[in-house]
């Protein structure tokens, strides 16, 4: 994780650097998530990845915060706590949305996998450089696209260096239920363009990822949510898959 610390303070002091911004929002939570798979188990080469697909359980934190300039959003995950410590990982992401012409943005995010053992060998970090737009908000939605040119490290270094593009999006829809408050989710990417290496070992040229979810708060500070995870030629498998993640949380 050491090389993904370093990246992620360096966009973290760059985010700090306007003294004046006006803050605007922020938000804080810590979580525990307990995840299924149902399809997916086909990876590289038709090997059978189930055996690498155990249910586990992951503990996380996140949070996020706006400002006049833009805003930053973070994760960290500590991820397979029940099963054995060389079989665990780590997560962590960071992105940017950084304002440059009124709701257009110049946007980057870092996100890093790490894992113990003979798992290594899948370590993964992606670094995203490119553009976004942060206006299509309301009172209770938002939608913020964003594309850019895509980096990545591998853990075998085969794939390392310059892989394509991504476009993707973070979007969200807030409501009521006989007065009951409830989010809707969606963070989607799409790879495309991968490098030679990168599209042998992930089963294509492109690669689909992202998640829907639903969040209901029980109080003012305790919410649950389920997530249906999905992906396509990503994560070491060969064509659709999908999990899910039931999470029970607390707002900070």
């Amino acid at each position: 994780m050491r090389k993904s610390v370093v990246a992620l303070s360096v966009l973290a002091a760059a985010a700090a650097v306007p003294a004046q911004a006006e803050y605007l929002y922020g938000f804080g939570n810590v979580y525990a998530d307990y995840l299924t798979w149902t399809n997916g188990t086909q990876g590289f080469n038709g090997v059978d990845v189930s055996e690498g697909r155990d249910d586990h359980i992951t503990i996380g934190a996140e949070g996020g915060a706006g400002f006049t300039w833009g805003e930053i959003y973070g994760f960290y995950e500590y991820e397979k706590l029940n099963e054995a410590s060389d079989k665990r990982g780590q997560a962590a992401k960071f992105s940017m949305h950084y304002k440059v012409a009124g709701n257009i943005t110049a946007y980057g995010q870092v996100y890093d996998l790490s894992q113990s053992g003979e798992g290594a060998a899948f370590d993964e970090q992606n670094r995203v450089l490119g553009m976004g737009y942060v206006g299509l908000t309301g009172d209770n939605y938002w939608f913020k696209p964003w594309i850019g040119v895509h980096d990545v490290i591998t853990g075998s270094g085969e794939a390392a260096g310059m892989n394509g593009g991504m476009f993707g999006w973070s979007a969200g829809y807030s409501f009521e239920i006989a007065g009951q408050p409830l989010l809707v989710t969606n963070w989607n990417e799409i790879e495309f363009a991968r490098n030679d290496a990168y599209e042998v070992m992930q089963n294509g040229s492109t690669g689909l990822n992202g998640g829907v979810s639903l969040t209901y708060d029980i109080t003012d500070r305790v919410y649950t949510s389920v997530t249906y995870r999905y992906f396509a030629n990503k994560l070491g498998v060969d064509g659709y898959g999908d999990a899910a993640i039931f999470r029970i949380g607390m707002h900070l």
